[in-house]
């Protein structure tokens, strides 16, 4: 592992008090509260190891992934130079057109030079590729192939592809070799996010579409090394008749909550109109029994036309505060016109039930 000092510094000077978020009244923009940076999608936000104090966003813009840095998780840069990665050149690959982030493990300290990790790489990226240029849209059809990949790095900024199992270097294939069993997962397997649950145990989250269903779903794969993965099935279908996700669920982030000793999970949940909400469910286990919060959404798009996110809202981010029972949850928001961006919704208390969009007037 590289010494802290070669890490990503984020640029600025961090400050000494707490930053926490308010929404005044007479102060608040409602076509733009929530919003962080524009032009980007898909966000990944982990703060910086070595207990600096800083924040990094990997997101999507266009076809590749790009790295913000923060010194609090509310002001990011722009994008540093070079673009940390870029779809593949190898004509074989399953992400030549188009890739974007879904995961960041950090692995320090005695777990990386552990021998169930076959590198010492601090970072480690699971990302989605496709070889359809259309994979590079806020909201890709279902009929847009994609599969998960991983690349590794010692800075979270040059990247390594570690290749996979299947014949393109990915590390999960769909069900399309003759005579093999039809697998629920027929078109793609997308966004990757994985969960240490202990010693030898990953969880990867992925989603799919269910072609006999025509809904999405959200399924699950474990694995001792983070490389080669096991299906192990559904964990999560889409909702009743009528429900914000009764066309499907996708986008599953997973984190472990550190106060009530089980897990939680941020969805995206697809309506009958195509309207993409977040929603939210918890299992005690992480494999099983997964169940919704709520049968509302925890945050919606916009009411505003005008609003940043007014199109739909996505690709959750969660992230767990030093105060237990404190949350981010980061996200992708789309506009009328099309263009991603990223927000910040918190969540304050023990219900964790329902999220407001961050203003981003510190105090």
């Amino acid at each position: 592992m590289l010494p802290s000092a070669h890490l990503l510094s984020p640029p600025g000077r961090l400050l000494a008090s707490p930053l926490r978020c308010h929404a005044p009244a007479q102060q608040a923009l409602s076509a733009t509260r929530g919003l962080l940076l524009r032009g980007a999608g898909s966000p990944v936000v982990k703060r910086a190891p070595g207990g600096g104090g800083g924040w990094l966003l990997w997101h999507q813009s266009g076809a590749r992934v790009a790295l913000a840095t923060s010194p609090d998780g509310l002001r990011w840069s722009a994008p540093v130079s070079p673009d940390p990665l870029l779809p593949s050149t190898d004509w074989w690959a399953f992400d030549t057109a188009a890739v974007r982030p879904s995961d960041v493990l950090l692995i320090s300290g005695p777990a990386a030079s552990s021998r169930r990790f076959p590198s010492s790489a601090v970072y480690w990226l699971y990302y989605t590729g496709s070889t359809d240029e259309r994979f590079g849209s806020p909201f890709p059809a279902a009929d847009v192939p994609a599969l998960p990949g991983l690349a590794i790095s010692q800075d979270g900024r040059h990247w390594a592809r570690i290749e996979g199992d299947h014949h393109s270097g990915a590390l999960l294939g769909v069900s399309e070799e003759e005579g093999e069993p039809q697998a629920w997962e027929a078109s793609c397997m997308a966004s990757p996010k994985v969960v240490m649950h202990a010693g030898g145990d990953l969880r990867m989250y992925y989603h799919s579409f269910d072609e006999m269903s025509q809904r999405y779903a959200i399924g699950v794969a474990r694995s001792r090394d983070g490389i080669r993965w096991m299906k192990a099935g559904k964990v999560l279908d889409a909702g009743r008749a009528g429900s914000f996700d009764e066309c499907g669920v996708r986008h599953g982030h997973v984190v472990r909550d550190r106060a009530a000793a089980r897990y939680v999970m941020v969805y995206e949940g697809v309506d009958a109109d195509g309207r993409v909400s977040i929603g939210m469910a918890v299992s005690e286990d992480g494999l099983k029994g997964w169940r919704r919060c709520s049968e509302m959404p925890v945050l919606c798009p916009s009411e505003e036309d005008e609003g940043w996110d007014s199109a739909g809202v996505g690709s959750p981010c969660l992230v767990q505060m030093d105060g237990a029972y404190d949350w981010r949850l980061y996200y992708m928001g789309v506009g009328r016109d099309g263009e991603a961006s990223v927000g910040m919704a918190y969540s304050e208390g023990q219900a964790l039930q329902k999220f407001e969009k961050c203003d981003a007037v510190l105090m």
